[in-house]
């Protein structure tokens, strides 16, 4: 399996890689990677541990011209043909996440005479939905590979509800689309307590961006819950664009003393940091991951932008737990922790325990043999036929017009998803 893709810093598809190479490896199938960006772009941390399970080329691996170009233009860059077919003798199945990857997939594909299947995964569920038709050449050329190219069970959406969610919105039957659960944890023996820490502690973590509104609405929560005497501290782990903004809420609200912004969780230490506390709030892959340490963890539905959710991740865990507009009742975050910090021991052991329960369908040993099985799909025999300097020249378009234009299509992806609310 090749999968291709920018760089990996800590996040939950990156994590997810590193845990299919790793899970890959513990059944003697061979992984490669190929990162369009600088070494240093990746998370030191979490590349060292991809080179463990798998062959990692970047840029400057395989195309001729230097990075500088390749890395933006890896449509319009030459190979290195020998590296190429060395690469691809271990290669039975291209695995992608964003449509520019799987055009570049289907070219080396070509280069080296071969017909092999590109995967393509629905990892956040308004990827190839976000500006309708309002969208510049290249993205459109990316939705055709997609949805008009690609065979129908190469597609991975991961529930049912995104299935519904595109079918809806693209006017189409995805019957045939891949219905599994993405691989998050291993199986393992976990010790379980009621016992809670006084003060109440709470943890999110992910990338600081704006879909994910809890990061935001819990400093609210927690102002509220302040006033009425219950003090919760809450550990936000995490970088991204929003960090500032958060920083100001929390100085502008006075919390500094019960929020703090602790940065970026290494990868290996999730599991020895989370299970110190007594609540997780949060979504993607990083929920499933505190379930499995038996910690109560609530949905954050992202783009939701009041403070409110579908429940535990215990109650919910069969839905697309994180997807806005689902067909369930929204309850308030806040009363969510004062019913929690009023449970007797019993009653917290046993939530602890559904949530160990749940994990179940997240295995990564489930997840790596539904991903294996597809390296049987039968690509088209016809190439898929585009102008790449045209669509290169529209990716650099849009790239102006997204930095001139505050209503930008792709920048406001999130704000016009909101407006959708429950």
């Amino acid at each position: 399996m090749l999968f291709i893709y920018g760089a990996l810093p800590v996040g939950g598809i990156e994590t997810f890689f590193v845990r299919m190479a790793k899970e890959r490896k513990k059944l003697g199938l061979q992984t490669s990677i190929l990162l369009l960006s600088k070494p240093e772009s990746s998370n030191a941390e979490l590349l060292s541990e991809m080179r463990q399970y798998a062959q990692v080329f970047f840029s400057v691996d395989l195309f001729l011209i230097p990075p500088f170009f390749s890395q933006r233009f890896p449509l319009l860059s030459p190979v290195k043909k020998q590296v190429l077919r060395e690469l691809f003798k271990r290669v039975d199945q291209i695995h992608v996440f964003d449509g520019m990857h799987a055009l570049l997939g289907h070219r080396l594909s070509k280069l080296v005479d071969k017909s092999l299947p590109i995967t393509i995964g629905f990892y956040h569920y308004i990827k190839y939905i976000w500006g309708g038709d309002r969208v510049a050449h290249f993205e459109k050329m990316n939705r055709k590979f997609v949805f008009y190219y690609l065979p129908q069970d190469a597609l991975m959406m991961f529930s049912e509800e995104i299935r519904r969610l595109y079918t809806k919105n693209k006017k189409m039957n995805f019957d045939k689309a891949q219905i599994f659960r993405l691989g998050v944890v291993d199986k393992k023996q976990v010790d379980l307590s009621g016992v809670r820490n006084t003060p109440l502690k709470m943890v999110a973590i992910g990338r600081l961006v704006e879909f994910k509104t809890y990061n935001f609405y819990m400093l609210d929560v927690l102002n509220l819950l302040r006033e009425k005497g219950l003090l919760v501290r809450f550990d936000i782990y995490g970088d991204g664009p929003l960090k500032n903004q958060i920083q100001e809420k929390i100085d502008k609200l006075n919390l500094n003393d019960l929020i703090n912004l602790k940065g970026t969780l290494e990868y290996s230490k999730f599991d020895q940091v989370v299970s110190q506390y007594d609540l997780f709030i949060g979504s993607g892959t990083a929920i499933i991951q505190a379930a499995s340490l038996g910690v109560p963890s609530i949905v954050g539905v992202e783009n939701v932008i009041q403070p409110k959710t579908y429940g535990y991740f215990s109650d919910v865990h069969q839905y697309e737990y994180n997807l806005k507009g689902l067909d369930l009742s929204l309850i308030s975050v806040e009363k969510m922790i004062e019913d929690y910090s009023s449970m007797n021991e019993s009653e917290r052991f046993n939530l602890n325990q559904a949530h160990l329960d749940s994990i179940e369908a997240f295995t990564n040993e489930a997840c790596q043999k539904s991903m294996d099985t597809l390296k049987n799909i039968k690509m088209p025999t016809q190439p898929f036929k585009f102008n790449r300097w045209v669509y290169e020249l529209s990716r650099i378009m849009d790239r102006v017009n997204m930095k001139l234009n505050k209503k930008h299509a792709f920048t406001r992806r999130h704000e016009d998803f909101k407006k959708n609310e429950n």
